[in-house]
């Protein structure tokens, strides 16, 4: 194990770590660590390799597909370029896969749909383009999935309601192509739920009210219509947080919203910035 964090490391990433032949975890998280990772690293037996808050550039090496013993691949917050390369799908170990926050473009390689061990997936804050790709169908086992402002267009995939098993589910800012809200009824263990700027012109569903783990909804900046369904189970539970604000509801605010927002010491909780509801 080779552990470095926050140690403010300057300089590239070293080739000569190959010879640690019995090596398994590199993490030098928040470093200030330049250039790419080195091809030698490829013929490494690396279970987990985090590299986040770094200043890491160019694309992504399609070599890291060869250390197929990778069990988490964490690279958020540096700054690579250009399209996820193909050859990550050969990673079929991996657990965990993070590519947040950097410069990334392209569209989403179909390859990825080979990582059926994934539990977390996150690649917000980059360039993508074009649709969210179908590619969800064999993750059975997601947990978290997280896809803001990363540049897609819409609308959000149908695959998305396999993944039952997710805990947290954040999709944002999606640009064209109208969504309806997506079938989310059997992720029994959501806990944090984001569709927000997403095109969603739909209802709320009322089967909302059977996910008794949902701390956090956010459903800003859509184009849900009609009232607001009866989730007043959920605030007796562990609901702390909704958002609703800029949508197209209509009616009145229900009598369970109110009450929540009353016992609330934040009064933007329950956002809602509707000109047709009434309070």
């Amino acid at each position: 194990m080779l552990t470095l964090k926050g140690q403010d490391l300057a300089g590239v990433l070293p080739p000569s770590l190959v010879k640690l032949r019995h090596i398994r975890i590199i993490d030098l998280s928040r470093n200030y660590l330049n250039g790419t990772i080195p091809r030698e690293w490829a013929s490494t037996k690396l279970e987990n390799l985090s590299l986040t808050v770094n200043r890491l550039s160019g694309p992504i090496p399609d070599y890291l597909g060869n250390i197929t013993t990778l069990i988490a691949l964490t690279l958020e917050s540096n700054m690579f370029s250009g399209p996820i390369p193909p050859q990550l799908g050969k990673l079929v170990n991996l657990d965990k896969l993070v590519l947040n926050a950097n410069y990334l473009t392209g569209e989403l390689p179909l390859a990825l749909t080979n990582l059926s061990n994934l539990t977390e997936f996150r690649i917000g804050s980059n360039n993508f383009t074009g649709r969210i790709p179908d590619i969800f169908q064999n993750w059975k086992q997601l947990q978290k999935l997280e896809i803001q402002a990363s540049g897609f267009k819409g609308p959000i995939p149908l695959s998305i309601s396999s993944l039952n098993n997710l805990i947290e589910l954040r999709i944002s800012d999606l640009n064209g192509g109208v969504s309806r809200f997506p079938s989310l009824r059997n992720m029994k263990g959501l806990e944090k739920l984001m569709l927000r700027s997403c095109a969603i012109s739909d209802q709320i569903p009322l089967y909302l009210s059977e996910l008794l783990q949902l701390g956090i909804i956010d459903l800003s900046f859509n184009r849900l219509v009609g009232k607001i369904p009866n989730l007043a189970s959920l605030t007796q539970l562990k609901l702390e947080k909704m958002y609703l604000t800029c949508n197209l509801l209509t009616g009145d605010i229900p009598d369970w919203v109110k009450k929540s927002e009353s016992q609330s010491p934040d009064s933007e909780e329950s956002g809602i910035c509707n000109s047709a509801i009434r309070r």
